[in-house]
């Protein structure tokens, strides 16, 4: 069980956010969540050691989530990402590739919780 790790979770879809806030809570982790992903990045900025991982889903209005990695990236290279889709993975290899930024993994929704928190901890016990 992790102790207290911080997590981020972003997700355009309010109720998605508060399933993911409330099962990784239960798991041990300390979650912040947003439904803008620009507020999400101000918020990262303004304290961007404080979050060992960062799930965010791809597709969101005003920036996507590959993109969002991508800028949080630039101000703290350790942190973890792990993007969410409800799309083909193969759909989006072009914006990864443009933004060329290091992605953990990436889950298709309807995603496991138990499989998220298994690779959450997997990636902080990999620091």
């Amino acid at each position: 069980m992790p102790s207290k790790a911080n997590v981020l979770i972003i997700d355009d879809e309010e109720d998605i956010t508060k399933l993911i806030k409330t099962a990784l809570e239960e798991y041990g982790f300390s979650v912040e969540t947003f439904n803008d992903p620009l507020l999400a990045l101000n918020h990262f900025k303004s304290n961007p050691r404080k979050f060992s991982v960062i799930v965010s889903d791809i597709r969101m209005p005003g920036m996507s989530g590959i993109e969002l990695v991508a800028h949080i990236k630039k101000s703290e290279r350790k942190v973890n990402a792990i993007l969410m889709t409800a799309f083909d993975v193969d759909s989006i290899k072009p914006e990864l590739e443009k933004y060329g930024c290091e992605i953990a993994e990436i889950f298709q929704k309807p995603l496991s919780i138990k499989k998220l928190c298994e690779r959450i901890t997997t990636q902080l016990d990999n620091e």
